[in-house]
């Protein structure tokens, strides 16, 4: 007796192959008897189960698959079995490729087809008459023939059902795949262009962690497994492409190129202690914005205030001018000691008008000097870095955003798509991995500006 195995679905799918062993082992690896392809029919597991013949019949047995084994649709209990039958279909993982068995010597009877005997003839060929046992159960078997014909049928269809119910799933995985190598292709083409527009800000930090991001995703896409796992890693492939399309939409190296020159690396000395922080000059007077605790603390203001413009080596001295009113608006206005013409951002805009979810950058010195920059020592030339970002949360008094922040970021200007600054950064909770950052919205910042002139 041997069982013949047709692929209807996979990579393999049109195959077919015949076995008179008595254990027949199915999976990816390239010692098992049925072998799948090892890169592209990735629902079945290396070692995925067995089909195992004796005494005229056939189980299939799952080896505590990851996707599970099915049989015309219904799913065999982890590490367990289940008797196959002449034209079952076994599928191996839920969106996993599908073989038809064919058992040699298990011929099924056709529906209405009668098969004469000697138990059909309640008569012996000699007119000898039947125990009346034996008669009754003849005569049971006769009426209730056609209930085991309507019930035979019944099978049939319902199985036909069962099989088409699954090829249609298989269809929708299919065209679910289909739909992820779109976005996949449409990511990686999204990348390549938002890289491309980049290389003249030469920023390798933001290219660097921009290429994890889209690899990270993408590996979570074509890792996923089961329908869950496909459908939330396809959600977040389309989130991250939505996102970098808007990213695509708002001119980075415009507002790079109109502000860099006006953003200022700070170093003061409070307590006796040394801190790094970010700043930005609003006029050709150098004045500069920054926190108002990069200068004072507990109300002792700093010992020694040094800027360093961006693109720049020389530390020049800094005093303060102005502080807000309030201590809850984290801004200060400082100014270099060395009468000059400083450059200055483009605009402060005189409202917050980005929505949430809208995109936004900021520029400045996360992490302070401990970023590689250009030369080293007296020679070091402030370098900033570019974050990308969206709008997470807007309140009268405080600008959520969802970007990266550090110790060194304080003071750094949030830029909308226009180039306008709505928001100065001031901190966040020290627990959520620097991606919720709090600033202070514009017209905090214009307040205090008009207010020192």
């Amino acid at each position: 007796m041997s069982i013949e195995l047709r692929i209807l679905s996979g990579v393999r799918a049109g195959q077919s192959e015949s076995f008179e062993k008595p254990v027949v082992t199915v999976g990816r690896n390239p010692a098992n008897d049925l072998r799948f392809d090892a890169t592209g029919d990735l629902d079945v597991s290396t070692n995925h189960g067995e089909i195992r013949g004796a005494d005229g019949r056939y189980t299939v047995h799952d080896n505590q698959s990851t996707n599970g084994t099915f049989v015309n649709g219904q799913r065999v209990a982890p590490g367990g079995a289940q008797e196959l039958r002449d034209g079952d279909v076994v599928g191996f993982g839920a969106h996993g490729p599908t073989v038809s068995v064919r058992i040699a010597g298990g011929r099924t009877t056709p529906v209405g087809e009668r098969i004469t005997s000697r138990i059909d003839n309640p008569i012996g060929p000699v007119g000898a008459r039947r125990p009346t046992t034996e008669r009754v159960a003849i005569a049971v078997k006769q009426q209730t023939r056609g209930l085991r014909i309507i019930a035979a049928g019944s099978a049939i269809v319902l199985g036909a059902l069962a099989v088409g119910a699954y090829m249609m799933g298989h269809r929708e995985a299919a065209a679910r795949d289909t739909q992820i190598q779109q976005l996949i292709a449409a990511n990686e083409a999204a990348t390549r262009e938002f890289q491309a527009r980049l290389q003249g800000i030469n920023d390798t930090a933001l290219t660097n962690s921009l290429r994890r991001r889209s690899d990270s995703l993408l590996a979570a896409v074509r890792e996923a497994r089961g329908g869950q796992q496909v459908a939330l890693a396809q959600l977040e492939l389309q989130r991250s492409h939505d996102l970098q399309r808007k990213f695509n939409d708002m001119d980075l190296p415009a507002v790079h190129d109109a502000n860099d020159p006006a953003i200022v690396l700070i170093t003061t000395l409070l307590g006796g202690k040394a801190f790094e922080a970010t700043g930005f000059s609003v006029n050709a007077a150098g004045l500069i914005v920054t926190n108002r605790h990069v200068v004072i603390d507990s109300g002792t203001r700093a010992a020694r205030i040094s800027v360093k413009f961006a693109n720049t080596k020389s530390w020049i001295r800094a005093h303060i001018v102005k502080l807000a009113p309030s201590a809850d608006v984290d801004l200060a206005l400082i100014q270099p000691d060395d009468a000059a013409t400083y450059p200055a951002v483009h605009t402060i805009a005189g409202t917050v008008d980005t929505p949430v979810g809208g995109t936004i950058a900021t520029l400045g010195f996360p992490l302070g000097t401990d970023v590689q920059m250009e030369g080293s020592g007296n020679d070091l030339v402030a370098k900033t870095s570019l974050t990308m970002g969206t709008v997470s949360k807007s309140l009268t008094d405080l600008l959520q955003i969802d970007s990266f922040a550090s110790h060194g970021s304080s003071g750094s200007p949030v830029f909308d798509a226009h180039g306008h600054v709505i928001g100065v950064v001031w901190g966040g909770p020290r627990d959520a991995a620097g991606r919720i950052v709090y600033a202070v919205p514009a017209p905090r910042i214009a307040e205090l500006v008009r207010g020192a002139k």
